[in-house]
């Protein structure tokens, strides 16, 4: 995911900084179904610039580790800038990443497996590193969604970088993991709903997140409210962002 350097690391940067609650709601999500436990091991894929990595190191406290993985050197320096002792940054991507046999408790990303394309031997060097009984947990985009909708139409067309990616399903999700040993995968459907002062922010937010210099703010607005819809209660804005949780077992 070299399309995560320059403009888009700095832009994707800035989007969170100068809305921090935006995704609050994405912590706790990773909180339920992810329940980090203390003193194991925890491999986080795509970590970008550390939205969840600082959260994650301190519930591993006071035993526990993390590592961390993008093929983005740019974006981890968020990561490094969160000066946890019990995180191990590696700049690698998920289908090149080697870590020690049965090392690893449990392997966590969010948004980010798909824009991996080859799956197939990332799902096999998880299996190699998961500990039997570990667990991987994914919350990605799932094809014929409204959120895939927005990419492929608002956000391929506008960044920087462009958006090439393949989107899952639940049948190669199944699929892949009977390919590779696990058991069956278990899908959960839930609305992330990120949360703004302004609906107007909404704009710049997408805009910066996903570097979409080749169009407007205003525009990035437009087109969320079209595709994705944006709700107003208690004096603020929620916009919907539809995604799917996996949970997989190597058993």
């Amino acid at each position: 995911m070299a399309e995560f350097d320059g403009i888009r690391a700095k832009l994707y940067a800035e989007a969170l900084t100068d809305f921090p609650q935006a995704r609050e709601g994405d912590i706790e999500l990773m909180k339920k179904y992810l329940c980090p436990n203390p003193r194991e091991v925890i491999l986080e894929v795509g970590a970008g610039n550390g939205l969840f990595s600082g959260v994650i190191a301190d519930a591993l406290l006071p035993e526990g580790r993390l590592i961390v993985t993008d093929p983005s050197s740019e974006q981890l320096h968020g990561v490094a800038d969160l000066n946890r002792s019990n995180i191990e940054i590696r700049t690698e991507g998920t289908d090149t990443l080697i870590l020690d046999e049965n090392s690893v408790g449990a392997i966590w990303s969010f948004g980010a497996m798909h824009h991996v394309f080859n799956k197939t031997t990332s799902f096999k060097n998880f299996f190699r590193c998961l500990k039997s009984g570990g667990r991987i947990v994914i919350s990605d985009v799932f094809s014929g969604s409204t959120l895939a909708k927005h990419f492929d139409d608002r956000v391929a067309k506008f960044c920087a970088t462009g958006h090439e990616v393949v989107f899952w399903s639940r049948e190669y999700a199944e699929s892949l993991c009977f390919l590779t040993g696990f058991g069956k995968p278990e899908f959960h459907d839930f609305n992330a709903k990120w949360v703004f002062n302004k609906k107007e922010d909404i704009g710049v937010f997408l805009y910066k997140l996903h570097a979409m210099t080749k169009t407007t703010e205003e525009e990035c607005l437009s087109g969320a409210e079209k595709i994705l819809g944006i709700a107003e209660e208690g004096g603020k804005f929620y916009l919907n962002w539809p995604m799917t949780m996996m949970i997989i077992k190597k058993l």
